[in-house]
C-alpha cells in the first residue's frame, strides 16, 4: 500500500479552509444617504433619521473630530461601510417604512457595527 504525501494532506486542508472562509466571510457593504441629526450623544455618536427610510431612529458612532463640526437639526451626507454579518429580524424588517429599506442590504445598518467613513459638514442645511 502506497503512503499518502503529508504534502497533499496539509494542501488539502488549506483548500477546504479557504472555500470555507469564503463561503462564510462577511463582505462589507458601502452605503451612503442623507442623514437628519435629532441628537448628539456624549459617547461621540450621534442620532437621528435617514431621508427615506421612514420614522426609524439610527444610532451612527463618530470620532471626536467628526462629532464635534455636526449639529442638532442639520442635515448630513453621510458615507458608511459595515459587514454584513447579522441579519435583521423578519418581524423588524415588516415594521421598516419608506424606500430606503427597499434594498435589503440597508437593513444591514440596523444589525451590525457601522463605520462611518464620512460625513459632509459643508453641506449642512
Amino acid at each position: 500500500m502506497r503512503k499518502i504525501p503529508f504534502f497533499t494532506i496539509i494542501a488539502i486542508v488549506f483548500l477546504a479552509g479557504g472555500y470555507y472562509f469564503l463561503q462564510n466571510s462577511a463582505s462589507p457593504i458601502d452605503v451612503s444617504f442623507n442623514f437628519l441629526v435629532t441628537q448628539k450623544n456624549d459617547d461621540n455618536s450621534i442620532s437621528g433619521n435617514i431621508e427615506g427610510a421612514g420614522s426609524k431612529k439610527i444610532k451612527l458612532d463618530l470620532d471626536k473630530s467628526q462629532w464635534k463640526s455636526v449639529k442638532v437639526g442639520n442635515r448630513y451626507t453621510v458615507e458608511a461601510r459595515f459587514y454584513d454579518k447579522n441579519k435583521v429580524s423578519n418581524e423588524e424588517k415588516k415594521t421598516l417604512e419608506g424606500p430606503f429599506w427597499s434594498n435589503d442590504a440597508n437593513t444591514g445598518i440596523l444589525a451590525n457595527e457601522v463605520e462611518v467613513t464620512m460625513i459632509d459638514t459643508s453641506s449642512a442645511n
